[in-house]
């Protein structure tokens, strides 16, 4: 007998330790602030920030509020749905707020999801898209509620 797979079900709750980076990026979106520190080697901008630059290995130090504006990179479209997500079908991309080097992951709205065949044309690259904020925040990713087309 040849056992390939094993159906395992796990439902857990648990707290993730952000650290001082982290910790304060969120902070700062309570605040609806973007914020993102910068590579004092290389210059490059973080967002989400990181600790340490991923190229140079060095501290990052400095920090920045970007504009809540940026491009969309590439996106995918989420058709089927799974325990605990959002309702299908929701758009997510990759933005580069303007002023960062890298992309920062989140849902876009205001497309019309309804046709598979016209959403590429609704998204393409270069695409401008502004933060929209939720009207309560509590210091999560998703006190930006989703990012619109301008």
């Amino acid at each position: 007998m040849n056992i390939t797979t094993q159906r395992v079900h796990w439902d857990l709750n648990y707290d993730i330790h952000l650290g001082a980076t982290w910790g304060r990026f969120m902070a700062g979106l309570i605040e609806q602030k973007i914020l993102a520190n910068r590579c004092p080697d290389c210059s490059r901008v973080f967002v989400p920030p990181q600790a340490y630059c991923e190229s140079c290995f060095v501290r990052t130090g400095e920090w920045l509020e970007l504009p809540p504006e940026g491009i969309v990179e590439a996106f995918t479209v989420a058709w089927q749905s799974f325990r605990g997500g959002p309702t299908p079908p929701y758009a997510i991309a990759a933005i580069r707020l303007d002023g960062a080097s890298t992309m920062l992951m989140h849902y876009v709205r205001g497309v019309d999801l309804s046709d598979p065949n016209t959403v590429r044309g609704q998204l393409p690259p270069g695409t401008r898209v502004r933060a929209v904020w939720a009207e309560r925040r509590t210091g999560q990713i998703l006190d930006i509620s989703h990012f619109a087309p301008i």
